[in-house]
């Protein structure tokens, strides 16, 4: 999702709709890895090596959490700007510009990128989950939709549609944050301040069940799942990073991240308790207290 600082000059009541009742507090300290700005969107490889997006620009960044350093690690040719990744496959991964789907792919000597698909009739592509190894969920935040979408021969088709995905007020942007897990796929909607979960077919990502309405009064942007089972949601203008136990849907405060949007786990045995977190002005880390 966007940086909301730059758009509350125009949007003056945007914070009256985002309070929330008072939520549980365990915080850690945020430190920062590098110093970037309008991170959108993070995604970790094998190595401990973090990807980072920005909607401004074609530049994929990797960042070396260790050295603290970030250079780009190519430009996605054709996109102006990027927004949800995710692996499908060991070094793997699909990313987001404008309305195509574009695969990223790291096995070589020098990452490069390929068009897969564009998705044509999209509004505003913005959340990416992946739902196996060959198969993505794509969330098209303007239409207030989710894809199916085959990474291997760019098919696709509406998957979920739900008025808990719809846009609603002045900006025309709904469903935000996607990730899929065991069967369920967990995601926010950013203006509505809402969190969702719907249990879908394993198969065709078709619903199986009713929405449920995990909460309606706290802003969040992506989303991201721990080693411990437990899901992490970056509430953008709220300016934090929350836990929340699937079990039982209440939101945890755990780190404070000015306008944070998105977060990816480490994948090293030194970082793998680390939540890596996208924010307005760069990389964080914390560390989540068992």
């Amino acid at each position: 999702m966007f940086q909301l600082q730059s758009i509350l000059g125009a949007l003056p009541l945007l914070f009256s709709l985002t309070s929330a009742a008072p939520l549980e507090t365990r915080q850690a300290a945020a430190t920062q890895v590098v110093r970037q700005a309008s991170i959108e969107n993070v995604a970790v490889r094998s190595n401990g090596q973090i990807l980072a997006t920005n909607m401004n620009s074609a530049n994929l960044y990797t960042i070396d959490p260790v050295a603290k350093t970030s250079k780009t690690a190519l430009s996605v040719s054709g996109a102006t700007g990027l927004s949800g990744i995710a692996e499908y496959s060991p070094d793997l991964f699909a990313v987001i510009g404008g309305k195509g789907i574009y695969k990223v792919d790291f096995t070589g000597s020098s990452p490069k990128s390929s068009l897969i698909k564009t998705i044509t009739e999209a509004s505003n592509l913005n959340g990416l989950a992946t739902f196996d190894n060959s198969t993505l969920l794509v969330a098209d935040a303007g239409k207030g939709v989710v894809y199916r979408f085959d990474v291997n021969t760019g098919a696709y088709s509406v998957a979920l549609q739900d008025p808990t995905m719809a846009p609603s007020g002045a900006i025309p942007f709904g469903i935000d944050g996607i990730k899929y897990k065991d069967g369920v796929v967990w995601y926010t909607n950013i203006f509505k301040n809402s969190f969702h979960k719907i249990s879908v077919d394993a198969v065709s990502a078709k619903a199986t069940g009713s929405v449920t309405t995990l909460w309606t009064n706290l802003m969040g942007d992506d989303l991201c799942f721990g080693p411990n089972g437990k899901i992490y949601i970056a509430t953008n203008g709220r300016n934090s990073l929350v836990e929340v136990d699937p079990a039982v849907g209440k939101p945890t405060t755990v780190a404070t991240v000015s306008g944070s949007t998105s977060c990816a786990f480490g994948r090293t045995e030194k970082d793998a308790n680390v939540a890596y977190v996208g924010a307005g002005q760069g990389i964080f880390a914390v560390t989540i207290k068992a």
